[in-house]
């Protein structure tokens, strides 16, 4: 298969990328290099690999990128709510119009499968310990999720007897990546800990559902490699049940991996998003199962920084 992963060269994309060429797919990369392209280096000039420099908004590059190949995945996008709030029209330029304009080339270049990552930040609040499906009402609370959500209708509305797309929702995502980012709640906690002795957690009572970047890309791939009647149009979370924690639970997993590490706790009575997530429907359609439980991506990340493998991981390129 050959496949056109837009937005690469990013925390998310670079794992993707390389289990992709590792599996035998002709991959080709699009990516705005924004936090540059290190993560690649090792398939540059490498069989079956191509990287393109090049911006999401920029119509005839997307079009030509577009060209020969069976699938696309778009994971470009301003990530993350704190990132969009700092220029929210620039998010929305690029997160919705830079979508539409990548779905738009899509659907013109006659593309299979069309994979849009999204996020489960799309649910907001939801009261109580109920856990949320695919069904469940969406209630954007940001730039971000609302960017997200608009997208996703559209991705949607496009399905047809010719093109077959299918939306992820992605819980927050953990683990070890080539384009590493410590803006995250599992590495922001364990850098906390090793760094500073001290996790301090805002609003412990409220969930969050994880999963690793590893298993993010098993998940496409398999989106990839299903019988398109069974993706189609189709809605995944993308997460494991295992992996919904409460803050205080995440923060006393990093806290038994770092000795001397200390919880200190502020109150918060109100979060905007705080959701257990159903991921019923990607393991009984797609046969997805989460292989990463989040206290294996807290030992990976705390051994990871311990041993210094990111000499300074306080460097802004290292968060969005």
């Amino acid at each position: 298969m050959r496949v056109l992963v837009i937005g690469g060269a990013g925390y998310v994309g670079a794992p993707l990328t390389f289990r992709l060429w590792e599996q035998g797919h002709d991959v080709t990369v699009l990516d705005n290099l924004s936090f540059g392209a290190e993560s690649l280096v090792p398939l540059l000039g490498r069989q079956r690999f191509k990287l393109v420099c090049g911006d999401i908004r920029d119509s005839a590059l997307i079009k030509q990128a577009m060209i020969d190949h069976d699938a696309v995945c778009l994971l470009a996008a301003i990530v993350g709510e704190p990132a969009c709030n700092r220029d929210p029209q620039n998010a929305i330029d690029i997160n919705l119009k830079g979508s539409l304009n990548v779905l738009a080339a899509a659907q013109q270049a006659q593309v299979e499968k069309f994979v849009f990552v999204s996020t489960c930040s799309n649910y907001g609040a939801v009261a109580g310990d109920s856990f949320v499906n695919e069904e469940a009402l969406l209630q954007p609370i940001s730039t971000y999720a609302e960017t997200k959500v608009q997208v996703e209708q559209q991705v949607l509305a496009a399905t047809s007897a010719h093109f077959h797309p299918t939306v992820l929702r992605l819980s927050t995502a953990f683990g070890v990546s080539p384009r590493m980012r410590f803006d995250l709640m599992v590495s922001d906690f364990a850098l906390a800990a090793v760094r500073d002795s001290k996790i301090v957690v805002f609003g412990e009572q409220f969930w969050r559902p994880f999963v690793h970047v590893m298993d993010i890309a098993a998940a496409i791939e398999k989106v990839l490699e299903a019988e398109r009647r069974q993706v189609s149009g189709q809605v995944f979370n993308i997460g494991d049940t295992k992996n919904n924690l409460q803050k205080l639970e995440l923060a006393n997993l990093v806290q038994r991996h770092v000795d001397g590490a200390v919880v200190e706790l502020v109150k918060r009575e109100t979060d905007p998003r705080s959701y257990r997530v159903d991921f019923t429907k990607a393991k009984e359609l797609l046969g997805f199962q989460a292989k990463w439980s989040v206290e294996d991506g807290v030992r990976e990340v705390v051994d990871a920084l311990k041993m210094g493998i990111w000499r300074s991981p306080s460097d802004p390129r290292y968060y969005n």
